[in-house]
């Protein structure tokens, strides 16, 4: 018996009990299914993430103080640290950050809406990749100044003024927590809002000296330091570059400050959802085996029914091998046809959970991976196989005389 007719005849088995078959392959469906759904939510994810850093420039890398130091007040970081690493060699452009979270009123007048506060330089604009819709962005002057301007992102000028050029339109902001303080700015240019996922919020830009004055500080000190090199090739040497200089400068130890890459969070993100992904999907292959348990118990029952015919078939001079062969195909048959279900069951599955993250207002778009498809292929076939073998090896080694006295 041929190729051809190996598989003619496994698929006549397998269809003449569809219920059997069907409760064979269940586990094998289940595993293939939850593993390119739980991949393709993962990579969609990592995608995701990747889209939001790729709206950052890669060799942008910020300072602050380290988490876990004792930081005493002539530890933090101020103004002129930003002047002190500006003057360093692979340095290109170079933002104090202070950020405090407000309230804005909003069109009617009553309700408000919050916002995150950030004060800048000129500098950030380049840093930061903004890319502004109307107007201008906050120039050297505005900081010299002090200037209540500020430039806003589009979808906050929508919900303040329903449109969004808004540009030298007023808005009236106030502390979230502490001091009640308000003030009012001058609006100088919209920048496009560019987070759609994650990290999304609503986002104002003032003048650095504007930003302490209004937090109430009485002081120069910031919440950290964004830099734009310009080779980020030479980021170890850069980073020790400003340590030394921040060491100095305050004179203390360089521990106290920690310097790292966008790129760097990037990779380790990514990194992190993978490995991540990798054991869910680990987990959920587990019904893998148990459908493999499946298909080894099915194939013994089936060897247990069909005992006369194979004692038939030796008695009409088929080998043991021949015999070994059939019911391996058939094993590999009814694995493979549990995997091909799992995959249409996948794609389904991931396009429905596509549109329940949508419903959740979500904005990640699951990805499937075709490489994971191919191997969810090969794999579902290698369990018909593995778990074939053992049943196909017994039929095989049935003796002909006794197989026909079988009832």
């Amino acid at each position: 018996m041929n190729i051809i007719e190996n598989f003619r005849s496994a698929i006549f088995n397998i269809f003449s009990s569809k219920m059997r078959t069907v409760l064979t392959t269940l586990g094998i469906i289940i595993g293939i299914t939850s593993v390119i759904v739980i991949t393709s939510i993962g990579k969609g994810f990592e995608n995701q993430i990747n889209s939001e850093f790729d709206s950052i420039n890669s060799e942008t890398i910020s300072i602050q103080t380290s988490f876990g130091e004792t930081i005493r007040d002539k530890d933090k970081l101020n103004l002129k640290d930003v002047e002190n690493i500006k003057r360093l060699p692979n340095i290109k452009y170079v933002s104090p950050n202070y950020n405090t979270n407000i309230s804005v009123k909003l069109k009617n007048g009553k309700d408000t809406k919050d916002a995150n506060f950030y004060g800048v330089n000129q500098d950030a604009k380049e840093i930061n990749k903004t890319q502004m819709l109307f107007g201008r962005y906050i120039n050297e002057n505005d900081s010299i100044n002090k200037s209540k301007v500020c430039v806003i992102d589009n979808k906050l000028a929508l919900d303040i003024f329903g449109r969004e050029d808004a540009t030298s339109e007023k808005i009236s902001i106030k502390n979230s927590f502490g001091v009640n303080k308000e003030m009012e700015l001058q609006i100088v240019g919209i920048f496009k809002n560019t987070d759609e996922g994650l990290f999304s919020s609503a986002s104002i830009y003032a003048p650095i000296e504007t930003v302490l004055e209004f937090s109430e500080t009485n002081s120069q000190n910031i919440s950290g330091i964004n830099l734009y090199l310009k080779n980020k090739d030479l980021f170890e040497n850069t980073k020790n570059e400003i340590l030394k200089t921040l060491s100095i400068f305050h004179k203390n130890s360089p521990k106290k400050y920690s310097v790292f890459g966008n790129f760097q969070l990037a990779d380790s993100m990514s990194g992190t959802i993978q490995i991540f992904t990798i054991f869910v999907g680990f987990v959920a292959s587990i019904s893998l085996l148990v459908g493999g348990i499946g298909v080894m118990n099915i194939m013994l029952v089936t060897v247990t029914e069909r005992t006369r015919e194979i004692g038939i078939r030796k008695s009409l001079g088929a080998t043991n091998s021949n015999i070994k062969f059939q019911f391996l195909i058939e094993a590999m048959s009814i694995s493979m046809l549990g995997g091909i279900i799992g995959i249409i069951l996948g794609y389904i599955g991931t396009f429905i959970t596509w549109q329940v993250l949508k419903l959740m207002g979500n904005t990640i778009v699951p990805s499937v991976s075709m490489p994971i498809v191919i191997v969810s292929f090969i794999i579902s076939s290698l369990i018909g196989i593995i778990f074939g073998v053992y049943p196909a090896s017994k039929a095989a080694k049935l003796d002909p005389i006794e197989a026909l006295r079988y009832e």
